[in-house]
């Protein structure tokens, strides 16, 4: 007496067009433990590409009146369709939906539907892909400003020090008396103005605030020309003290007159990296690719990009 083996039915792919969900196994798997509902890689679509599939496996599978909800295909060839159809109740004199197994379709049939599950799957990943990029892109631009604005003000910082270095040098006279001695106040106050890091704020508009807000005392040499000899334009009245924190004349935001935005290597990495994954291509079988073609996806999304779809022979 022989014994058979028993055939263990797969899912390779489940679709839910009631909650615009698509479910399908991996391109790795290749052994029947691998096909298993757990493993299968799921994906949530839009209607607009809902209708496109609908579109194309035409009113054999589904009109408004009896309606595709739901299809699976097997690693056997074997499919099942649940769909829903209007009846009426004359009891009631009222339409009401009625869920059905249907079995009428041609294995040819059924496979094409698999195929064309397959493109929107495919579809529908770029798309979401396509999208995570663009957020992914936009995050980076709005980090790279805050953290460009960042390193132009310690850059600032860095530079006044390193530019006025020679003036406290100690073979340089003063050219008016306690010159050198200004400078010293002045370097040393810039020193001790922090210049606020994106980690010290949960609220990044408070963070640009802040940068946009940083001001530093104008320098000696400034100062005596704002207020030459030591005086107001009158001649007579005092001018205030070098630095005089209630003086809002000696304090400026040199971000007008600093360099331009210098970029992170990080952020140029990141954003390198997102342009490339943007620009490469995904490999799909040949009845999946030709099925794509056929969904003209650009007349629903404008930038999507068809092309990147190449056979993988």
């Amino acid at each position: 007496m022989t014994s058979s083996t028993p055939i263990i039915r797969k899912p390779l792919l489940q679709l839910d067009l009631i909650n615009n969900t698509i479910l399908q196994a991996p391109n790795s798997a290749t052994t029947l433990s691998d096909f298993n509902t757990a493993s299968l890689q799921t994906l949530e679509f839009e209607d607009e590409l809902k209708t496109k599939f609908l579109e194309m496996i035409g009113s054999f599978w589904h009109t408004e009146e009896d309606t595709l909800d739901f299809f699976s295909y097997y690693n056997d060839g074997t499919y099942m369709a649940q769909r829903s159809r209007q009846k009426y109740d004359f009891k009631s004199e009222s339409l009401y939906w009625s869920e059905y197994q249907f079995k009428s379709s041609s294995q040819e049939q059924a496979t094409q539907v698999y195929n064309t599950a397959r493109a929107l799957f495919a579809v529908a990943a770029k798309r979401k892909t396509d999208i995570a990029l663009r957020k992914t892109e936009a995050l980076d631009k709005e980090i790279n400003f805050f953290e460009s604005k960042w390193i132009k003000r310690s850059r600032e910082k860095q530079m006044m020090l390193y530019s006025s270095d020679w003036r406290v040098l100690p073979d340089i006279e003063d050219s008016y008396e306690g010159e050198k001695a200004m400078w010293i106040a002045w370097r040393a106050k810039i020193r001790s103005i922090a210049v606020p890091t994106p980690e010290q704020y949960d609220d990044k508009l408070a963070f640009a605030q802040t940068l946009y807000n940083q001001v530093y005392p104008i320098d000696p040499k400034n100062y005596r020309n704002l207020y030459p000899n030591g005086m107001l334009e009158d001649g007579v009245t005092p001018a205030p003290a070098f630095m005089d924190p209630d003086d809002a004349d000696q304090w400026t935001n040199y971000d007008d007159d600093a360099s331009s935005d210098f970029l992170d290597s990080r952020m140029i990495n990141r954003l390198m990296y997102a342009k490339q994954r943007a620009s490469g291509t995904k490999r799909v079988k040949r009845e999946v690719l030709d099925i794509i073609k056929l969904m003209q996806v650009e007349s629903i999304y404008p930038d999507f990009d068809s092309s990147q779809f190449i056979l993988d022979d």
